[in-house]
């Protein structure tokens, strides 16, 4: 596990962790040590660390309690719970008060089991923890039931849901095996066991191995008491492997316990007494635990029943001193029953007597009538042994003597069968009938014992039906149980099939919508460098590929050459490959438009190592196609066998296409760029050649006319040197060559004024404003003295002007610049937008966009312009009146000084008949 996990993935592990706590307790381990190795990278508060640390500590306490060390779950209990305490975290309090409830029950000692329960039951319901409060009430009340029957279903059978369908599977589990238990000390067996077996499955839906092994236990006792000891054999013998699976000594001494008893009712008392004892040994380390009081119950049973009644004696009297430490009436009544039968069957009457008396005393506490019955009929055969005992001893016993002992025996029989039929549902064992009409006998009231013989036989009859109505109804049970889990089954699997279906279904659709953005990331790029970079992080992040390339057609199609190669983060190069080659899989890939995959390394008759890279064990092609186009291959390499399944070649398939699409669109946009940029060559040219026509016009006619007065005023003045050296001059020609001369010279004059002014526009053009100087200045200012410079001009030419522009809204920039761009606007209105009208309209409109925006609208009602005009309105030189004062700079001058002085735009809007407007989008803070 790397450091520096989300703290997101720790939080999850932790919960992971906890979860498996008994499912998988190797492994919730493992992921505790994780955890704790993590916690300090979180950046967690130290409080919540240290909760952490305390549930980890839990943990390791229940681990330790399921593997038998007991001291060790003790140290880590004691060492979570200050932490809760310190914190008030009352749910962690709950949790710890449980777990030492477990630790109670496997140390044997019922009375702190209990005390832990209501502590666990407190807490959780001071928390508001709903779900941890019936739990927890549920286990206290089952554990109620072997201290008071009576006063537990009085207590809490109103308390627990009847119906547990709705609850979740740990609390229902809890609830129905207090179901099952009470259900079965009825009697009701059939009950018992369709409540244990809900309980069983919730259990090991749930994970809780320890109540699930516990159940299957149970459930095999309760198909013994029901004489279908195959079924119970069955139950038995799955608990115990689950046990064995789990390897926790606790779990499988119970296991072990319960299938001894289900072996001696079976008569194998010899199997019984090897399983009986291994659980014993199993346990010794907590002679005051349930379980080892179980075994013991069990092993004098199996001795009573061999005829061994020393060895019974040991049995249940240690299983009455763990009783009585224990605090577990149901246990200290089964050991006085088991120590009386026992000293009955060794002749020691009188122990026997007082055994049986105090054992009948106990069932009467407890209220268990058929543990009543049993002991009044232990009294019965002790005085009837005692009675026989004394008869053999003595040689002729005096009259009514033996009617008299016989009769104090009988009483107890009667008393046996009088508490008997106060039990509802409760049938007189046989073996008491037969005993009751042998007393009657010895009295000699031989109607009254032939009258009990009968029901004897009777109810040995009843018995055989009712044993076989008991198998059948357990069959029945069992089948319902099946049948119910067997249909239970089918709903979770077809639950889980659709749960995994919709996941899939989503898994799916959340991939689909991840490669459509990505798709769209990857085809927003025009540069096959970017598409490459975008596409190797997202390949990365989607699949196993240290290795991957791209191979393009060249353009007459007759090799692949590597546009992008890389492995392990460090690019490479692969020569061109012929398309003739018959080893390379990419040129297969191309030709046949299809894709390959191989699972392992190619052999070696085909494909072709690239030199400088690592030999790869999966390999993926795809053919990048744009439509009915194969533009190249791509593809990716794994060290791993079987890297690919059929999700990664969807996954992989689906960005080939984008890569495709991309590389295309990339291709494409380079074409149109070399097109644009021979494109823009060939304009410039076309548009120098205009230019250099139309400066070649407009000097054409100044240096002309410079040209022929400079020639005329030539010839005259050697005519005029002439005269002078011939003396024949008079003042008129002096007169009048000063005249042309002064006139020519002038009119060479103008006309090389207007040749400047040409080049100085022109100039303008490319003008470098760098050094302008910058300031703050009034919008509305700057138009007013705009339009006044042109004051006289506009009035001549009838135009009114009016100015919209509001007050006070000021520029940061170039205020000359600017001046003249509206200048500039003003000046082509005049010149070509009212030509033929006498009158017509201009406006100055600004207003502000944004906070660091104005847009300046300079619009005229004259005779507006055609679509051509307006496409090439900017272009250097320009105009319409060529050879009547206009030289199609003016506006090229403005653009320029718009777009890059004052870092904004200049547009036109027009239409034939509808008059013209020029906008100027501007920032309040040129650059």
């Amino acid at each position: 596990m790397r450091t520096g996990a989300r703290t997101e993935t720790v939080e999850e592990l932790l919960c992971l962790a906890w979860g498996l706590r008994q499912r998988d307790t190797r492994r919730a381990l493992l992921l505790a040590e994780d955890v704790q190795g993590l916690l300090s990278s979180t950046g967690w508060s130290p409080e919540r660390q240290s909760l952490a640390r305390a549930r980890l500590d839990l943990l390791r306490s229940e681990a330790s309690l399921l593997a038998g060390a007991l001291d060790d779950a003790k140290h880590s209990l004691q060492q979570a719970l200050p932490v809760f305490q310190a914190q008030a975290d009352a749910i962690g309090q709950a949790d710890c008060h449980w777990q030492a409830h477990y630790l109670a029950a496997d140390r044997g000692d019922a009375a702190t089991l209990r005390s832990e329960l209501r502590q666990a039951l407190s807490f959780s319901e001071r928390a508001g923890d709903s779900a941890r409060a019936l739990l927890f009430m549920a286990n206290l009340a089952r554990a109620e039931v072997f201290v008071d029957q009576v006063q537990a279903e009085r207590d809490w059978g109103g308390r627990l849901p009847v119906d547990t369908s709705q609850l979740a599977a740990m609390e229902g589990a809890a609830v129905e095996d207090y179901r099952g238990l009470i259900a079965g000390m009825n009697g009701d067996y059939l009950l018992a066991i369709k409540s244990l077996a809900t309980a069983f499955d919730l259990a090991m839906r749930s994970g809780q191995l320890r109540r699930a092994i516990t159940l299957a236990t149970n459930l095999g006792y309760t198909h013994t008491k029901m004489s279908d000891f195959q079924t119970a054999m069955e139950w038995l013998k799955r608990g115990l492997d689950l046990a064995r699976g789990t390897r926790w000594p606790s779990m499988i001494s119970l296991c072990l316990a319960h299938t001894g008893e289900a072996l001696r009712r079976l008569e194998q008392r010899s199997d019984a007494r090897e399983l009986l004892l291994e659980c014993l040994r199993l346990n010794s380390r907590y002679p005051d635990s349930r379980t080892h009081a179980l075994a013991l119950s069990y092993l004098g049973s199996t001795e009573l029943d061999s005829g061994q009644g020393e060895a019974a004696l040991v049995a249940f009297g240690r299983l009455g001193q763990a009783a009585s430490i224990a605090q577990s009436l149901d246990l200290q009544v089964d050991a006085q029953l088991g120590l009386a039968r026992a000293e009955l069957m060794c002749g020691r009457f009188t122990t026997a007597r007082a055994h049986a008396q105090e054992g009948l005393r106990l069932a009467r506490e407890q209220h268990e009538p058929g543990n009543e019955v049993d002991l009044l009929w232990v009294l019965g055969d002790i005085q009837q042994a005692q009675d026989q005992a004394l008869q053999g001893q003595e040689a002729a016993p005096a009259p009514g003597a033996a009617s008299g002992a016989a009769g104090l025996a009988l009483g107890w029989y009667q008393a046996a069968l009088q508490r008997a039929q106060t039990i509802p549902a409760y049938t007189p064992p046989v073996r008491l009938l037969e005993a009751t009409a042998k007393a009657f006998a010895e009295v000699g009231d031989f109607e009254q014992a032939y009258q009990w013989s009968q029901r004897a036989s009777e109810a040995r009859q009843r018995s055989f039906n009712e044993d076989a109505a008991r198998r059948s109804s357990a069959l029945r049970a069992h089948h319902q149980i099946e049948s119910a889990r067997a249909e239970s089954e089918h709903l979770r699997r077809l639950a889980e099939s659709e749960a995994a279906r919709f996941q899939l279904l989503r898994d799916s659709h959340e991939v689909l919508q991840h490669l459509g953005q990505i798709g769209q990331e990857i085809t927003n790029e025009l540069v096959a460098e970017r598409i490459f970079a975008v596409m190797e992080r997202h390949i990365h992040a989607l699949l196993d590929a240290p290795c991957m390339a791209v191979y393009l057609l060249d353009d007459g199609g007759q090799q692949l050459y590597c546009a992008f190669g890389m492995e392990n983060a460090e690019p490479f190069t692969d020569p061109p490959i012929a398309m003739s080659s018959t080893r390379s899989l990419c040129v297969r890939c191309v030709r046949e438009r299809k894709e390959y995959l191989l699972g392992e390394a190619p052999p070696s008759d085909l494909g072709e190592q690239v030199p400088g890279t690592s030999s790869q064990q999966s390999l993926l092609f795809a053919p990048l196609g744009v439509g009915e186009r194969v533009i190249g291959v791509m593809t990716i390499q794994s060290p791993r066998a079987k890297a690919y399944g059929e999700r990664q070649q969807l996954i992989f398939r689906t960005l080939c296409s984008y890569i495709a699409i991309a590389l295309d669109n990339a291709g494409a946009y380079l074409r149109l760029s070399e097109m644009q940029r021979q494109m823009m060559a060939q304009e410039k040219l076309a548009a120098l050649g205009s230019m250099v026509a139309g400066v070649a016009h407009e000097l054409n006619t100044p240096i002309g006319n410079s040209l022929l007065i400079a020639t005329t005023l030539l010839s005259a003045t050697q005519d005029f040197v002439q005269r002078v050296d011939g003396q024949a001059l008079r003042r008129s020609d002096w007169q009048d060559y000063a005249s042309r001369t002064l006139d020519g010279l002038g009119l060479i004059n103008r006309s090389m004024e207007t040749a400047a002014a040409l080049v100085r526009s022109f100039k303008e053009v490319a003008a470098d404003r760098s050094a302008e100087q910058r300031g703050s200045f009034g919008l509305r200012r700057l138009c007013e003295h705009s339009v006044q410079s042109m004051g006289e001009r506009l009035r001549k030419a009838g135009i009114q002007v009016e100015i919209d522009v509001p007050e006070g809204l000021r520029l940061e920039g170039y205020a000359g610049p600017l001046e003249q761009v509206v200048v500039i606007l003003l000046n082509n209105a005049l010149m070509h937008a009212f030509e033929g009208r006498s009158q017509g309209r201009l406006s100055l409109k600004v207003e502000a966009v944004g906070t660091e925006r104005v847009r300046l609208e300079v619009e005229d009602d004259g005779r507006g312009m055609p679509r051509q005009v307006q496409e090439r309105i900017f272009d250097p030189f320009f105009t319409t009146k060529f050879g009547q004062g206009g030289i199609g700079l003016g506006l090229s001058i403005a653009h320029n000084i718009v777009s890059t002085l004052l870092g904004g735009q200049l547009s036109v809007k027009s239409a034939e008949g509808e008059g013209s407007c020029f906008v100027l989008d501007l920032l309040m803070k040129a650059p």
